[in-house]
This record gives structure tokens, C-alpha cells and sequence, in this order.
């Protein structure tokens, strides 16, 4: 072996040189500013996510004037036909004083719930209905958030009705769904038609389609 190759084995090898302690502690701090702005992000996003800063379900309870609508019957008449719908007072998902009332002309209520599957399916037929026809002149459509559960599907609802096209002027019930209480109704979706005198002409629950639809508000135009 010659000489060369034995002095090349003891030449040590060279080594990558360790970063410099201040370049790795920039580093580390640099990448948790960055989680924290990225958690800042989410937070925001959560707490924007109810319409304009609006709590779901409300936080104070609805104002209800006048006398509750009788329970909705499981077979039978309905025995509320005939009488005066309730005042209720609130606010909108679009975090905006709203009232329902007897006073507010001839009117569908529709009754939502974010998480049910029927009115998951229900609010696209809507939306369509009023897309292709519009209401009939004097007749007002309005609706009612409520059931409100933040460990169930869609919450916050306001968001999954804007997802879903829904302009429809809605408020929003309180944690004890005392509007919905008031109406004597506790499947959904469900309707209330009100005559032009504030009184109801016809409950229905479940979802009833776009024909169905279609005739019960006809049949409300002054």
C-alpha cells in the first residue's frame, strides 16, 4: 500500500457544522408565531360564523304576547284553526329586532331546525319555489330558527340557511324555544298560514313540497 493512500485514511472527514443556537431559536419562535395567528384565525371565524355577531339560540328570551297557539294534534282537527296567532319579539339571525305577529297581514311561518333532515331538505324547495315564483302580492313569508343545538349539524344555523340561498327574514328562538312554544308546534319543519286578520287558516308539519306550498299561500292572497 503506498504511502499516500495510508495518510489519506487519517485525514478526518469534515462534518456539517451545527446551526448557531440563535438561528434555530428564530426558527421555533418564528413557527409558533405563526400558530398563533392561525388559531387567532379559527377563533375568529368560529365566533363570526353566527351572522353578524348574533348568539344562536338567543340570549335573552322571546317576548310573547297574547295567548299561546293550542298543541298541534298528532290525527284530527287542528284546534288552533281560527285563532289569533301570538306576538313574538326577538331577534333575526341577521342579529336585527324582529317581531311575528298578528298585525303583520296575511303570512307563512316557516318553523326550522338546523339539524333535522327534513328541513334540510325542505329549505332547497323553498328557496327554489321563491326563486322561480316569488309570494302573491300582500303576502309576507317569514321564519323561525329554533331547537338550536350547538352539538348538532349545521350549527350555527343563520350560516346553513346563508349556505343554503335562504333571504327569507328569520328569528331566532331562545334556548328554552319558547317561540316555538307559542305556536304550539314541536315537529319540523312546520308552517303556520295566517289570514289577513292575524289568525291561523291552516298548521302543517313535515315536509309538505313545493305544490303543497304553493296553494296554502294562494290561498292566503287578499
Amino acid at each position: 500500500m503506498s504511502t499516500r493512500a495510508r495518510r489519506s485514511r487519517g485525514v478526518p472527514r469534515r462534518t456539517a457544522r451545527p446551526a448557531p443556537r440563535s438561528s434555530r431559536t428564530g426558527i421555533i419562535i418564528g413557527a409558533g408565531i405563526v400558530l398563533v395567528v392561525i388559531v387567532a384565525a379559527v377563533v375568529a371565524i368560529v365566533l363570526g360564523a353566527g351572522g353578524g355577531g348574533t348568539s344562536e339560540p338567543a340570549p335573552d328570551p322571546i317576548g310573547i304576547s297574547g295567548e299561546a297557539l293550542a298543541a298541534y294534534p298528532a290525527s284530527g282537527t287542528d284546534p288552533a284553526i281560527g285563532q289569533a296567532i301570538p306576538t313574538l319579539s326577538g331577534t333575526s339571525i341577521d342579529g336585527e329586532p324582529m317581531t311575528i305577529g298578528p298585525g303583520d297581514g296575511p303570512m307563512a311561518i316557516v318553523i326550522l331546525a338546523h339539524w333535522c333532515p327534513h328541513c334540510q331538505a325542505e329549505v332547497p324547495v323553498i328557496v327554489d319555489f321563491l326563486a322561480a315564483n316569488g309570494l302573491p302580492d300582500g303576502v309576507r313569508l317569514v321564519g323561525l330558527s329554533t331547537s338550536i343545538n350547538r352539538a348538532q349539524p349545521n350549527y350555527p344555523p343563520s350560516a346553513w340557511l346563508t349556505r343554503e340561498g335562504w333571504t327569507v327574514p328569520t328569528m331566532t328562538d331562545d334556548a328554552g324555544s319558547s317561540a316555538l312554544a307559542a305556536l304550539g308546534l314541536g315537529n319540523f319543519p312546520a308552517f303556520v298560514f295566517v289570514d289577513g286578520d292575524g289568525r291561523v287558516v291552516q298548521r302543517a308539519t313535515g315536509e309538505i313540497g313545493a305544490d303543497a306550498f304553493d296553494q296554502a299561500i294562494r290561498a292566503l292572497a287578499p
